[in-house]
């Protein structure tokens, strides 16, 4: 079966991913036999461990979000209080007008699908349409979160290479972490508010900028690039193991 040009893009990701990690492990002394092996088990164990994956024709996450965005920004689109306008799906002013400046005009029908499959957009009238929200976030596995996790790691792991060995801090790129191994579980609600008030602010601020710099479809005068951010925060829990080793050092030391 023919593939879509989305699920190319999304295996063009992920091999990118993979190749990457793998290029790094090799540098770090892996011999040749030996990253093979590596691969091929973690093939395996990713068999394993999805079966009977249900198959979805994707979407860029990127594009939707940027179809909500446009919804809540542009004068068009708004009502005269500045709240997103409830659209109907053709018209001068409508989904489809909207959908069609990120998206070619023959992607409507599945955009719009998607749309609704994922609960960015809700119907809130007969054949009237609102966003649910502001940003593209999709909660189920599908292309779209494939790619988007597929692309963050590849461009993660070529943001650390290029910086390790850029010539000079003029080609240096953003890219920063911080972490604490000892953090009471007690915290955890108050360090996830804590940086999506952050992360909200940061990332509002650079979406701003982008897409006001970024060009419609058709306009593309010039040479262009992909730019981008991506954000993150983790809470690993300490195996048992990990914890019982460090309640003995902790005893020993007493």
């Amino acid at each position: 079966m023919r593939k879509t040009k989305s699920a190319v893009n999304t295996d063009r990701y992920v091999e990118e991913a993979i190749v990457q990690l793998l290029g790094l492990k090799a540098q770090t002394g892996t011999s040749a036999s030996a990253l093979r092996k590596f691969a091929q088990s973690c093939g395996a164990q990713a068999i394993r461990a999805n079966k009977g994956a249900t198959s979805y024709q994707g979407l860029d996450i990127h594009r939707l979000g940027s179809v909500l965005r446009a919804w809540h920004k542009q004068t068009a689109y708004l009502t005269p209080q500045g709240l997103p306008r409830p659209l109907m799906v053709k018209g001068p002013t409508s989904l489809r007008t909207l959908v069609t400046r990120f998206y070619p005009a023959k992607k409507f029908n599945l955009v719009f699908k998607r749309l609704v499959e994922t609960r960015l957009i809700q119907q809130v009238g007969d054949a009237v349409w609102a966003p649910s929200g502001r940003t593209a976030r999709i909660t189920q596995l599908s292309h779209e979160t494939l790619e988007h996790l597929a692309e963050g790691v590849s461009r993660y792991v070529e943001t650390v290479t290029r910086n390790v060995t850029a010539a000079n801090e003029k080609n240096v790129l953003f890219e920063r972490s911080c972490k604490v191994t000892r953090l009471p579980v007690a915290e955890f609600s108050a360090f996830r508010e804590y940086v999506d008030q952050q992360a909200l602010c940061f990332l509002t601020a650079v979406d701003d900028w982008l897409e006001g710099r970024n060009k419609s479809l058709g306009k593309t005068k010039g040479k262009l690039c992909t730019a981008g951010v991506y954000t993150f925060a983790y809470v690993r829990p300490r195996p048992e193991s990990e914890l019982r080793q460090v309640l003995h050092q902790e005893v020993k030391q007493t």
